[in-house]
């Protein structure tokens, strides 16, 4: 009876040694990792939000400022045009190719090597393409509006976004009126038009003619071709 009660005492004795270590050690852990948590985060975020609110409210305003202010730089052809208009020589031509006939608008480049049309337009024409290499080709004749005997025939290399626009805003009437008294290769050369007909270097011999009118008084000048008068120069009028 006495070992009972001895070991009884011993076990409830040693019972509160071996459960408070656990009591006490716990709560501390969590009363430290929530202490630990609590203020850890609210100084992580004020000094996080304080550095992304910097930035976000003062970089937009002067990009904003320095792109309307700045702008894009001007470029050689508007600076050029800016007190003048220059005007490409175009005429209106007719285009035959096997029993179709077309009338078009054609610009003259000497500097260009070989004559040539859009894609688009010779695929609107339904124009038909020989392949000589890599390149696409067809075979066409042109002839004068003025005189239909005046005619030659030419090779177009089919080109791909071939458009040309001339003149780049449009000239007074006054212009126009000044070249009144000459049958012009085009009418409305005053006007901006947007060409895919290029007649080069291998057309010059049959297009030019003998006649020329210089510039006078800020106006273009004046070409004599076998499609009329051809405009083209610098206007400042």
């Amino acid at each position: 009876m006495r070992e009972q009660g001895s070991s009884s005492t011993r076990q409830s004795r040693r019972s509160p040694q071996s459960s408070a270590p656990q009591r006490h050690r716990s709560p501390p852990s969590r009363q430290g990792g929530s202490r630990h948590r609590r203020r850890s985060p609210p100084r992580s975020r004020s000094s996080s939000s304080a550095r992304s609110a910097t930035p976000r409210s003062h970089s937009p305003t002067p990009s904003t400022h320095s792109e309307q202010a700045t702008g894009p730089p001007p470029t050689l052809a508007s600076l050029l045009q800016h007190k003048s208009t220059n005007v490409l020589p175009t005429a209106v031509v007719r285009l035959h190719v096997g029993d179709s006939s077309f009338v078009l608008l054609a610009l003259y480049d000497p500097c260009a090597a070989i004559s040539s049309i859009s894609a688009s337009l010779a695929a609107q024409l339904k124009l038909p393409a020989l392949h000589v290499g890599e390149d696409r080709v067809c075979k066409a004749t042109v002839a004068s509006k003025v005189d239909a005997d005046l005619r030659f025939d030419v090779l177009l290399k089919i080109v791909k976004g071939l458009q040309i626009c001339t003149p780049v805003r449009p000239l007074g009437d006054s212009v126009r009126a000044r070249f009144a008294n000459l049958t012009l290769a085009n009418d409305n050369f005053h006007r901006p038009s947007t060409i895919s007909l290029v007649l080069g270097a291998d057309a010059a011999n049959h297009v030019v003619t003998e006649g020329f009118m210089p510039s006078q008084n800020g106006l273009p000048m004046a070409q004599s071709t076998i499609f009329g008068w051809m405009v083209s120069g610098s206007c400042s009028c």
